[in-house]
């Protein structure tokens, strides 16, 4: 990551507080997700990557103006197919940055039979709702970005150069490389299950998006343990490669607990394999690629003084490429450091 990256995220980390701390159920979380991170410890595919996330109850907040345009799209979504939805309970804003390589970096040439390089800056904004039956809800995010900037490069390369690991030489050939801006909404309805209990917790999602990933599917989610965050601001299943904002729990006192989950997902899209309207030195076609994917996640969530909590996560995709080097089981994992205000 920048320099420049990294001083804006500790600068709204530190001023966020001060922005919003009469509010008791607002949090911000720092995230960080490795594909060295997982036992396999590779430097390939979902590479990593890095977001700041606030997500807040508070009414000044869900009248922001990023906040306000995606509930009027959410209103138009929702509303057309018949969703019975009160005003969303909380929202997140996030910022976060993201990448995805072949196997072979050192190389400066394309990898035909592989993934190609491509990358992600985006701001989200999520919102979460119960409907009036109040055991179910819904999740919505939408998502803007550029693909293809300079700004993961120059990241990756300065870690590597610290830790000892390879240059990756072939970004001049990145997917929408020089930028080209983006753009994803995604829904999602929960039903809450009655197996559930205070210590232990099972939902239904099923889920959809449209843009740079287009896709639909289900997942099974359950958490186990000493839980105090709200089940409508966990939403694990949702979180899309680095993407978080659905996903950040909102701590309400002292917790410790494992979750997990498993969900099935048909994608039609993806442009972080396929490219968009700009062209691109490589991409790949929609015969290149698996339409049908699984995927499973394991985590653990403790808090610690002072609403601080923090959580680790292991998540195993099943291949996005149908054959060659680029046929290969995806495996990262993720850290996320959350604060109470």
């Amino acid at each position: 990551m920048s320099h420049r990256l990294l001083v804006l995220f500790l600068t709204v980390l530190v001023l966020s507080p001060m922005a919003h701390a009469e509010n008791s159920d607002s949090v911000i979380a720092l995230s960080t997700d490795n594909d060295l991170f997982a036992p396999t410890q590779t430097d390939r595919d979902y590479t990593a990557g890095v977001a700041i996330t606030y997500s807040s109850n508070s009414e000044d907040f869900l009248e922001n103006p990023v906040s306000g345009i995606s509930q009027n799209l959410d209103r138009f979504v929702l509303s057309g197919i018949g969703a019975d939805i009160n005003e969303p309970e909380s929202a997140a804003l996030e910022f976060g940055i993201y990448g995805f390589t072949p196997e072979e970096i050192k190389a400066r040439d394309i990898d035909r039979d592989d993934r190609p390089y491509s990358s992600l800056v985006y701001l989200s904004s999520s919102h979460s709702y119960r409907t009036l039956s109040d055991d179910s809800g819904w999740t919505t995010s939408m998502t803007v970005g550029v693909l293809g900037l300079d700004v993961f490069k120059s990241g990756q390369n300065a870690v590597h150069k610290v830790v000892g690991s390879d240059r990756a030489n072939g970004w001049d050939h990145q997917v929408s490389n020089g930028g080209e801006p983006t753009f994803r909404y995604s829904a999602a309805y929960h039903q809450y299950l009655d197996e559930s209990r205070p210590d232990q917790q099972f939902k239904v999602t099923y889920f959809g998006s449209v843009g740079y990933l287009t896709e639909f599917g289900a997942a099974l989610v359950f958490r186990d343990g000493l839980i105090s965050s709200p089940d409508n601001r966990f939403n694990p299943e949702l979180m899309a490669y680095g993407e978080r904002a659905p996903g950040v729990a909102a701590p309400g006192g002292r917790e410790h607990y494992f979750w997990g989950g498993v969900s099935v997902k048909a994608r039609a899209y993806n442009a972080f394999l396929q490219g968009q309207f700009r062209h691109s030195d490589h991409e790949l076609g929609a015969n290149d690629l698996n339409v049908l994917l699984a995927e499973i996640w394991a985590g653990y969530t403790h808090s610690f003084v002072a609403g601080t909590e923090l959580s680790y996560v292991l998540r195993v995709q099943s291949s996005e490429i149908k054959s060659g080097t680029g046929n290969r089981t995806l495996a990262w994992g993720g850290l996320v450091f959350s604060k109470r205000l």
